[in-house]
């Protein structure tokens, strides 16, 4: 996307990233679970040894500034407003654009760039996420226009590729300032799921606006995990099972900061603040990602491709935001987490920056990060080549 364009952007992606009075009629709509959806086999991974990272065959990026040793490279771009990564367990790579359509991306000469995007499913809006359950099922997090969100499952029940069922299985969530975001599957096989908050410093009338839920698979026992969170965007488990979320902090007047929490069941992180201070209430922050940097996408480096500075850290895609003088964000920071007299410390360290507006990050199979920019509609691959 030109930077002539970016503007356009901001305002397409405002809702989820600016503060507005949040008033408006009408009865709260309560989410609801439907049907159970059609059960289908398992898809078998392809491999099951993690394979050596590769070096694309195309030039590396001279866009991005990196630490020593790493390199990054476009693997796929012509996405418009892309917003959300997700790994199938066959280990295709999947892309969501905020418009609707999710594509499966198609590398056939094996060259480490993706040639074709070929459409998997589409028929949504305001797509913020997407994920796969361990049973191959594409879930889909996303607004239709005029509506309230709702969490949707997409199936290839006769094995062409293609997406040819969905179902709704849960409906009626967020649907004003913000929205329904980001999802993971977490280590008991439930569904995690971000719900932003319907107003901006209010008394919430929807007791979900402003939560961290989770359900079954099949969308039944929905309820509210973690409370007082503004805008939850993205989710991850760690390694050791905890579960840690981004959350988009107040815009101007009130001026938060955004935030890494450790979402803790039953835990309420204190949104709306008092007195515009997020360590005053509720849980704390564990880090302050700073102010206005529009924190999105979250993954844990598990993988033992980085050097051993890098594993277990978090990283995290600030999108940025023209509210703070210079521009906030627009750079994807990692985030070491350790405890110190029982209570957890992270540090938060700039790791790449060149960024229209990154999005999200995923850890591929091989160990490399995938990192989707929002603003210029490109699909990035680092690797550490030691050199």
């Amino acid at each position: 996307m030109s930077r002539s364009l970016r503007y356009a952007a901001l305002l397409v992606i405002a809702l989820l990233f600016v503060a507005c009075d949040g008033t408006g009629g009408g009865p709260e709509a309560t989410p609801t679970a439907t049907r159970e959806p059609t059960q289908i086999p398992t898809l078998a991974p392809a491999a099951t040894a993690t394979p050596t990272p590769a070096i694309p065959d195309t030039p590396p990026s001279t866009t991005l500034d990196l630490p020593d040793g790493f390199a990054a490279y476009v693997i796929a771009d012509g996405f418009i407003q892309p917003t959300s990564i997700a790994l199938s367990p066959d280990y295709h790579i999947y892309v969501s654009e905020r418009a609707g359509p999710v594509f499966r991306l198609e590398d056939a000469d094996g060259d480490g760039v993706f040639e074709q995007k070929v459409l998997f499913a589409h028929h949504f809006y305001r797509v913020n996420g997407i994920a796969f359950s361990p049973q191959g099922q594409l879930f889909v997090s996303s607004q239709p226009e005029g509506t309230r969100g709702k969490i949707s499952i997409v199936q290839d029940t006769d094995g062409d590729t293609v997406g040819d069922e969905i179902q709704d299985i849960i409906t009626g969530l967020s649907g004003r300032i913000h929205q329904n975001n980001g999802l993971v599957f977490g280590p008991d096989g439930k569904l995690y799921i971000t719900n932003g908050s319907e107003c901006i410093d209010c008394i919430l009338r929807n007791e979900r606006s402003g939560t961290i839920l989770q359900a079954n698979p099949d969308g039944t026992e929905l309820r509210i995990y973690a409370r007082g969170v503004r805008n939850p965007y993205d989710l991850v488990f760690d390694s050791q099972g905890r579960l840690w979320a981004t959350d988009n902090g107040e815009d101007p007047p009130c001026n938060t900061v955004d935030e890494l929490n450790l979402i803790e069941d039953g835990g309420d992180y204190g949104w709306p603040y008092p007195g515009c201070d997020a360590f005053q209430s509720g849980i704390p922050p564990t880090v302050d990602l700073g102010l206005h940097s529009a924190a999105t996408g979250i993954d844990y480096y598990g993988a033992e491709a980085f050097p051993s500075a890098y594993q277990g850290n978090l990283f995290i895609t600030l999108w940025g935001t023209l509210h703070a003088p210079p521009p906030a964000g627009r750079t994807l920071v990692r985030v070491t987490i350790d405890e110190a007299a029982g209570e957890l410390v992270g540090t938060l360290q700039e790791f790449a920056t060149g960024f229209d507006n990154p999005i999200d990050v995923v850890t591929d199979r091989d160990g490399t990060l995938l990192v989707l920019d929002f603003g210029s509609g490109s699909l990035y691959r680092i690797v550490y080549t030691g050199g």
